[in-house]
């Protein structure tokens, strides 16, 4: 009989060490499975981070962009400004420089120089 309490005792033990074994690989699976939920969550939120980021960037990109049209548009306009303006100040000037012309013409001036002037196409030009 001892034989078998020996067996039975060994069944026990093998019974208790499977029992320790399933014990601490439920503990290690529950472990591991916390890390994964924990790791599941971090990612989730580097996601959700990673996403407020581009879409932050995304509204300064456009805000930029933006500007940029404006400074633009701006730019243009200044020139268009500025372009219209130097016509009107050539017109105004071809108009005092032809009235000048025309008061210098009724005075009398020395020859040559009037021979001169009058050599001058643009002048003749103007002058008509």
């Amino acid at each position: 009989m001892a034989k078998t309490s020996t067996s039975s005792e060994k069944f026990r033990i093998q019974i208790e060490e499977q029992a320790r074994a399933t014990a601490a690989t439920q503990e290690r699976n529950s472990q591991l499975s916390q890390q994964v939920n924990d790791l599941e969550d971090q990612l989730q939120a580097e996601r959700a981070n990673t996403q407020e980021r581009i879409n932050l960037e995304r509204a300064e990109r456009e805000q930029l962009e933006e500007r940029l049209k404006e400074e633009r548009a701006e730019r243009e306009r200044l020139l268009q400004e500025e372009r219209t303006s130097r016509l009107e100040l050539e017109k105004n000037m071809m108009a005092k420089f032809v009235e000048l012309s025309k008061q210098m013409g009724t005075q009398q001036v020395p020859t040559k120089r009037i021979d001169k002037e009058n050599s001058n196409p643009n002048l003749q030009n103007i002058l008509s």
